[in-house]
Formats: C-alpha cells, structure tokens, sequence
C-alpha cells in the first residue's frame, strides 16, 4: 500500500522505519506547519539535518520521502497529497487535529497510534496520565479516526507494564517500540481486510490534558508515594517543582525513605548530603534537582541549602 504518515517524534520515527522496509511504500511525509512557519521552519530542516534519520523531518530527507507541511488543510494546500494518492495515512503524535478533507483523501482512511489503552487516557497526555492512576499498565491503540480525539473504532492494541522508576519518557519510549513490532502486521491485515474495528465503549472512556502550573507542584501534604508519581510523570516535559528561598526547584527524581517521620509535611528532616523532607506519609529524599536561577544549579547548592527543621513551601 502507498502509506503517507503524520508525526513530530520519535513515534512516527518508529511507524516509518519498518514500512521503509517492507513492501508498502511510504509516499510522504506530512509535517506540523502551524506551529512551523517561516524562519522557524527553516531553522527546523537546519536542525533536523543534523539528527541523521532520528527525527521524522530528517528521516524523509534522508530516505527522499516529499515531506508536507499541513495547516488549514485547504484544497490548495493538499493538492500536493492528492497527486501522491495515498492509500492510507497514518497519524502518530501530530499536533493538528485532522479536519474532514484530510480525512476522506486516503483511499482507504486513516488511522491514529494513540498511546494508551483506548478507551482509558484519550487527548495528549496519556502516559503521564498512566502513571498519576498508578496503573500496572498502559499500551498503545490503532484505532479509525473520525473527526473526533481518540473515539474511532479500535483495530489492535499492544499492552505492556508501567514498573515503579518508569517516568513519562519511558512509557512514551515503550510505546514507540510496540508500534515498530507490529505496524508493518497491522497494514498488511488492513490491505486485505480494510478498516474493520471495534467501536470504542464509551462508558469507559475519559481525556486527560496536560497539567497546569498547580497540578505539577508539590503538595507535601500527599503521601510520598504519589510525590513520587507525580515526579515520573512529569519527566521530561513538565517536571514537578516547589519553592526554596524564593526559587522554583525542580526534581528530576526522588527515592522514598521507608522508615516513618513525625515531622510535619514539607519539613525538612535531613539536609545533608541528600535532603530528606517529611511528607503526608513517609517521606522522600530529594536525588536529582535544580533551579533555573540566578542562573542554571543543581539543588541544593552549596550557598542555599535548606536547614533541617525548615518548613518548605
């Protein structure tokens, strides 16, 4: 089948790579042109010329795959995707929502790699979502796509587990490997059979957006368990964060200390060489952090440590 597909990352990345080298042929490769547009465009191909094949853009320039930048998808706009005549586009991490006339123009249709156990963690933060609800596990879904997020019908889904040190970036990751061990299978089965899916139970479905400013803060009143989550699941993007003297921290990682504290939450137990700070149950010690000013530091430095018995915001 002639396949165009649509992707920013290491998603599409992994979908393109196997169907280059199966007998289906990759007829192009549709780019995000809203959020890429003039001299941000071209710094974008500079920058993806250097990656050799690691980012969709590079990896088409590279295979000689017509890369196209989508918009307003006008008919002007997708003429050039027309003349190609794709018989299936494949979507996987694009930041457009894909309009009607996008989505009648392949012959056979379109379908989406959504990671996530579909109808569970539909919209764009499924694995950070994973993590907050303390699943043993998530997945990656192919579904239909109709002009809705994530509700077409279900063709194959590839479920794997969540372990206790994966953060957001490594769910993503697993996701990206389970869509290159069985893209190639899928379209083959699409080619003969077509597009027949199982519609997508609705009572069971919900939508997580990304976090906001509030949701990624530390509330040391939580247990530390869920401090815990909420830190992996908010790498590599957001990254969970409190106030220290008047600075934001922001925690890359933290163990959980098993022996229990009477301190009140926030309050730091130990301060050296790790702190250590008392939570809502338990507590956590602090292994990764820094600060963005007064310029870019690990926490804590050495001329603003925090002082055991400190109350942290």
């Amino acid at each position: 089948m002639r396949i165009a597909i649509a992707g920013s990352g290491q998603l599409s990345v992994h979908i393109a790579r196997p169907l280059l080298e199966s007998r289906h042929e990759v007829v192009a490769m549709l780019q995000d042109g809203r959020a890429n547009r003039g001299f941000n465009r071209r710094l974008f191909v500079f920058l993806s010329r250097l990656t050799g094949g690691g980012t969709p853009l590079s990896l088409a320039m590279k295979r000689g795959i017509p890369v196209l930048w989508i918009d307003k998808m006008s008919e002007k706009e997708l003429a050039p995707l027309r003349e190609l005549a794709p018989d299936l586009l494949i979507v996987a991490g694009f930041g457009i929502i894909l309009k009607k006339p996008l989505l009648d123009l392949p012959k056979v249709g379109c379908i989406n790699a959504h990671t996530s156990l579909l109808p569970k963690h539909r919209g764009p933060n499924p694995f950070t979502a994973a993590i907050l609800a303390d699943e043993a596990e998530t997945g990656v879904t192919f579904h239909v796509m109709d002009e809705d997020i994530d509700t077409g019908a279900i063709l194959e889904q590839v479920a794997f587990p969540i372990g206790p040190k994966d953060t957001a970036l490594t769910v993503y990751r697993n996701a990206a490997r389970a869509c290159e061990e069985h893209i190639v299978e899928l379209v083959d089965r699409i080619e003969s059979e077509g597009l027949q899916g199982t519609p997508q139970d609705t009572a069971l479905a919900s939508y997580d957006k990304k976090l906001n400013e509030e949701q990624v803060r530390i509330d040391w009143a939580k247990p530390a368990v869920e401090i815990d989550r909420l830190v992996r699941a908010c790498l590599p993007s957001q990254r969970a964060r409190f106030q220290h003297g008047g600075n934001t921290v922001y925690i890359l990682q933290v163990s959980l200390e098993d022996a229990p504290v009477e301190a009140a939450p926030g309050t730091v137990v130990k301060a050296a060489p790790i702190p250590v700070i008392a939570t809502g149950k338990g507590s956590v010690k602090v292994v990764r952090a820094y600060t963005k000013r007064p310029v870019p530091w690990i926490w804590p430095a050495p001329w603003g440590r925090p002082r055991p018995g400190e109350r942290l915001a």
